[in-house]
């Protein structure tokens, strides 16, 4: 019984010490300059941290808040701000920088809040890389970091010599872009998104040689964002463009396969039959790429799409075909049908002449006779 409770104890101890502990909150921490950093520039750094503490004290006295940057040349200024009211402290100098916890150890009912302004300079680099600019750490007694807590600024340097390829790479991917806009326009996909974005990357790389390293890398980052973005949406304009015409093909051979069903004489000819199979083909593949560009899967969606429209176009030849065929049988019946009836049509001009000739003898005949019946008297 008394090691549990001994046990007990130990733990509501460590629970204590635990509460006593407080988190600290980087309330602001501002750079400048902003964005991409440049070898040789100078930086500041302008941070508040609050430490809030729901029990004990605002920082553990034991506890050590260490500052960290790898900025040449790293100059700290500080101030504790109790209340209110600012109290400064001595600068401090090197990449290390700490501050004991009895510098913010205060009741728990104090507002106590640490000023910190870092100046520094970027430090010289053969590539362009991230460094922490700033780093806030609260360490325990044995200097080993508490859990989460830690508050870390990175900023990227850039070389310059990155940004010229950079730029030179993304003018290459531009007039690659404008190739492929014209290639899918003549294809029929729908451009108007894809030109809207190579217009502003255009404009951005055209000004990308002005300005300090930091905007030049930011106008190509920009620029190379758009260029990325109208190559997706003129993938997905061709892919809509396949699918819009494997559909269009497929309604033509419907309109065929309703002209044969219509028809007594073709209704159940097999070659019909062999038509309706790859229609049924193409709207199947036309379904799997509809599926694949709703799942964002554009290659694959104009891979069945053109599968699907040259299925489509199968049937369509076939159904032209047997059209044509139709067509040329149909136009032959009909004109042996018109031959003849033509050739009987030409006996009947003859016989009404030989009748009229035979009426017109005989009544010659009977003219003459009338005509010595008289001379008799």
């Amino acid at each position: 019984m008394n090691t549990l409770i001994r046990i007990a104890i130990v733990l509501l101890l460590a629970c204590g010490l635990a509460a006593a502990g407080s988190a600290f909150k980087v309330e602001t921490a501002e750079v400048s300059p902003d964005g991409d950093l440049q070898a040789g520039v100078p930086v500041t750094v302008s941070a508040v941290v609050d430490f809030p503490a729901m029990s004990g004290t605002t920082f553990p006295n034991s506890d050590i808040f260490s500052l960290y940057s790898e900025l040449d040349s790293p100059q700290w200024k500080w101030a504790v701000v109790i209340g209110g009211n600012e109290n400064p402290k001595p600068e401090g100098y090197g990449k290390f920088f700490k501050i004991s916890g009895f510098e913010l150890e205060y009741p728990k009912e104090s507002s106590v809040k640490l000023q910190v302004t870092l100046d520094g300079t970027v430090p010289n680099v053969s590539t362009t890389q991230n460094i922490t600019v700033c780093r806030f750490q609260e360490l325990d007694s044995s200097s080993k970091l508490r859990d989460n807590e830690e508050y870390t600024i990175v900023r990227k340097i850039v070389n310059p010599a990155d940004v010229a390829r950079g730029l030179d790479q993304a003018r290459s991917s531009l007039g690659q872009l404008r190739t492929t806009i014209d290639q899918r326009a003549a294809q029929g996909a729908n451009t108007t998104e894809a030109e809207r974005k190579y217009a502003e990357a255009d404009q951005l790389l055209k000004s990308a040689d002005a300005g300090n390293i930091s905007v030049r890398s930011s106008t190509i980052q920009k620029a190379s964002t758009l260029i990325d973005e109208s190559a997706k949406s003129l993938d997905q304009a061709s892919a809509q463009a396949v699918i819009d015409r494997a559909a269009s093909q497929i309604k033509n051979v419907d309109e065929m396969l309703t002209f044969f069903k219509a028809n007594k004489e073709l209704a159940n000819d097999p070659r019909v039959a062999a038509i309706t199979v790859k229609r049924e083909s193409a709207d199947q593949l036309l379904t799997s790429a509809r599926d694949s560009q709703e799942a964002g899967n554009i290659n694959q969606a104009r891979i069945r799409a053109n599968e699907s429209a040259t299925k489509a176009l199968e049937a369509y030849n076939d159904s032209v075909d047997l059209r044509t065929q139709y067509a040329g049988a149909s136009n032959a019946s009909a004109n042996a049908s018109a031959a003849g009836n033509a050739g009987g049509g030409g006996v009947m001009p003859y016989v009404i002449v030989i009748a009229v000739i035979a009426m017109i003898a005989i009544g010659v005949v009977i003219f003459q006779r009338r005509s010595r019946w008289d001379e008799l008297g």
